[in-house]
């Protein structure tokens, strides 16, 4: 009787959850190997904005110091001419 028991449950919880979507995992099989991946669409999508942002930031701030490099070469090249 236990092992009918067991046996419907289990039999039971297969039509269950396979029924749930996975949706918050991402495999990717590619030349360096299985990668998974265990966030849900909308982090990935997250973290992508995220990432576009600071790329973004750096290269504002990467124009800035150049620029302020070029502005100091050229005050420099203008106090040579005194």
């Amino acid at each position: 009787m236990k092992y009918l028991f067991a046996s419907t449950l289990i039999s039971a919880s297969l039509f269950v959850f396979p029924s749930m979507p996975a949706v918050a995992q991402s495999i990717d099989i590619g030349p360096g190997g299985v990668r998974v991946d265990p966030r849900s669409s909308r982090e990935r999508d997250r973290d992508e904005i995220r990432r576009d942002e600071r790329r973004e930031e750096f290269r504002d701030e990467r124009r800035g110091s150049i620029r302020r490099e070029e502005r100091l070469r050229r005050d420099g090249d203008d106090d040579d001419d005194d």
